[in-house]
């Protein structure tokens, strides 16, 4: 293991940081090859850290992130003369070797490009401009409470679920069918806990520090309330933690009014252009770019899928996101549709959006995650409540559900 620690160091880490700090030049692409290496070795020879399955998860999705990330900094963009920080007129390559050395640390601490002349500001919440230092940390701590105990009751539905897969619970009819199929949404939301929690921490404690200010941390997640299309859910509502991976904005030039999502990452504008040498805004490249940005995904999460399972073809991860492209375009087809015949958005057209979206994950979500569920079978002693346990023991009801 220190072999493993000392090479991620050396051959990811450092060598990732100098790739960015090097002036541009053809040779600097060089630097890509022993990041690939070092963390394909990590991935397929080192034994996933100990512990849950979701460690292993994310220490899988951190690997891949990573390749997908040196691949866009070093091999696709030219990034001292393409990213440049808001109201910085300085020629970063031709800047000192300790002014580079800061600029790339700017860079790889940036939230989602806020402070960078990519930043997506129309695709990210509002940020907290308005309040003052100490509000802003007693905001984030708040958030971080919140989390923290919304986390812990979340296990109660984990355990339902892993009641769910063991065969402890039968649904009857249609309705046991979906409340079965609706405890796998549970992961989710522990996703989301799992985020927002060390986000909010890290937040309140930056800003404390002085270290950065409040408007360099906006919201993690969108608003619910956007997401009556799987496009905006994926485009607007979850996590933006691949910002910079996928910051270009794509519409659909058949539904540009109702589906204005970010779907194109580097990678797929690559494709599109160099691969496939198609010409931007056309719908046949859209569509193209929307199933490569998601094939995308569904690799670096098949990643994690590997170190958590044990092998490439158990987790659904490659299969969940590809067919999330696909409910994409029959958003495309619907949508278009209804507005040639006249129907615009309306109260009752969000209604029916959110319950197909609900509807749609319902029916998704489990071949993605029901794998997980699988294994952490062996690891229930990871599913507990301490709220739960504590009412319990309160309550003398320390042998309800057992």
């Amino acid at each position: 293991m220190v072999n493993a620690t000392f090479i991620e160091a050396l051959f990811s880490h450092l060598t990732f940081f100098f790739a960015l700090v090097a002036r541009p030049s053809p040779s600097r692409r060089l630097f890509f090859l022993p990041i690939l290496c070092a963390n394909i070795w990590l991935l397929l020879y080192v034994p996933p850290p100990e512990g849950s399955t979701k460690t292993a998860r994310f220490r899988g999705y951190g690997l891949a992130f990573r390749i997908a990330t040196a691949s866009d900094f070093i091999l696709l963009t030219d990034v001292q003369n393409d990213l440049r920080l808001q109201n910085d007129k300085r020629h970063i390559p031709s800047a000192s070797l300790r002014a580079r050395m800061l600029w790339v640390v700017r860079l790889l601490t940036a939230h989602r490009g806020v402070g960078w002349t990519y930043e997506p500001t129309a695709r990210i919440p509002r940020r907290s401009e308005n309040l003052s230092r100490w509000a802003f940390v007693v905001s984030k701590i708040s958030w971080a409470v919140y989390y923290y105990v919304l986390g812990d009751l979340l296990q109660i539905l984990l355990q339902w679920n892993l009641a769910v897969v063991k065969g402890e619970l039968y649904g009857t009819g249609m309705v046991g069918w979906l409340l079965d199929r609706t405890t796998f949404l549970a992961y989710l939301l522990e996703i989301n806990v799992s985020l927002n929690l060390p986000y909010n921490v890290l937040a309140g404690a930056s800003v404390f520090l002085g270290v950065t200010e409040a408007r360099d941390w906006p919201a993690l997640f969108g608003y619910w309330s956007d997401a009556y299309t799987v496009g905006r859910f994926w485009g607007r509502v979850w996590h933006q933690n691949l910002r910079r991976v996928r910051h270009l904005l794509v519409v659909s030039p058949n539904v540009a009014h109702h589906c204005a999502f970010q779907i194109l990452t580097v990678h797929s504008k690559f494709i599109v252009k160099n691969v496939f040498s198609l010409t931007n805004g056309t719908s046949l490249a859209w569509h193209v770019q929307l199933y490569a940005a998601f094939a995308i995904s569904g690799l670096v999460h098949l990643a994690g899928d590997y170190l958590a399972l044990g092998d490439w073809t158990t987790g659904g991860s490659m299969r969940f996101f590809v067919l999330q492209a696909v409910a994409i375009t029959i958003e495309d087809i619907v949508i278009n549709s209804a507005s040639r015949i006249g129907f615009g958005r309306t109260r009752l057209s969000k209604c029916v959006g959110y319950m197909w979206v609900l509807g749609w994950f319902i029916l998704s979500v489990p071949g993605w995650t029901r794998p997980w569920a699988m294994v952490g079978l062996g690891q229930e002693g990871v599913y507990q409540s301490v709220i739960l346990r504590t009412c319990q023991k309160v309550l003398r009801l320390e042998n309800w559900l057992a």
